[in-house]
């Protein structure tokens, strides 16, 4: 039953080419490497992120940078904003990685806020300002896009199945996330907690949270089906 699981994380791809991003030459060490995009090039990237950010503002850059990478016409000017305001409001690596580890601990609109405020975010989006905490705790937090979003609106009633953590549909009320599927987004964190408790029961092998995540991406974006597991 979980080898459409394994299928989708196996063949999950997300290549980033961090060289190209425009101010790269600023942040020497950083911005490059070419992602190649599979499983074991992202945790290599999940890793650096993990290891450098409580003290180098440049690998929060490069997951902001990574992050709007599928989106060709705001990736650079996206990314570029974030650096600027916090370039110029000297917010220290501790400080944003402080939010971060806050939300990891409590997951509230306020702690939220407190993200994009140190992004210098004025939208109330989702998705940049929550890879942060994602990709700082792997194993508890995934992240959120619209592809996955759209897996869940379209899917959770059949993957509400067996669960004790539930699904809901998201809203979509704009052509990103909004703090008005925030309720719908925390129901997605407690969901991928406990099918990676079911996949590492039924596999021999460990899943995060993020993994869920990856898989179910992956299933959207190619139009794969992923069962309902027991």
């Amino acid at each position: 039953m979980p080898k459409s699981w394994k299928e989708a994380l196996t063949t999950y791809s997300y290549p980033v080419d961090m060289k190209c991003y425009e101010k790269a030459r600023e942040f020497p060490g950083f911005f490059c490497t070419v992602i190649k995009g599979d499983r074991n090039s992202t945790m290599a990237f999940e890793d650096h992120y993990q290891k450098l950010a409580p003290t180098e503002i440049a690998a929060f850059f490069e997951v902001v940078f990574w992050k709007l990478y599928s989106q060709r016409n705001r990736c650079q000017k996206g990314t570029t904003r974030i650096v600027d305001f916090v370039q110029e409001t000297v917010i220290t690596p501790e400080r944003l990685w402080e939010a971060v580890q806050l939300f990891v601990r409590t997951q509230t609109r306020e702690n939220l806020k407190r993200i994009r405020g140190a992004l210098g975010i004025r939208t109330d989006v989702l998705a940049v300002p929550l890879t942060l905490p994602a990709l700082a705790s792997l194993e508890t937090i995934p992240m959120i896009d619209n592809q996955v979003a759209r897996w869940v609106t379209h899917n959770y009633i059949d993957h509400n199945t067996n669960r004790v953590a539930t699904l809901a549909p998201f809203e979509m009320n704009y052509t990103s996330l909004r703090d008005n599927d925030f309720s719908s987004y925390l129901r997605w964190v407690h969901w991928c907690r406990e099918v990676a408790q079911v996949l590492t029961n039924l596999t021999a092998q460990r899943w995060r949270a993020r993994d869920i995540e990856m898989a179910v991406f992956t299933a959207q974006r190619n139009g794969m089906a992923l069962n309902v597991l027991p």
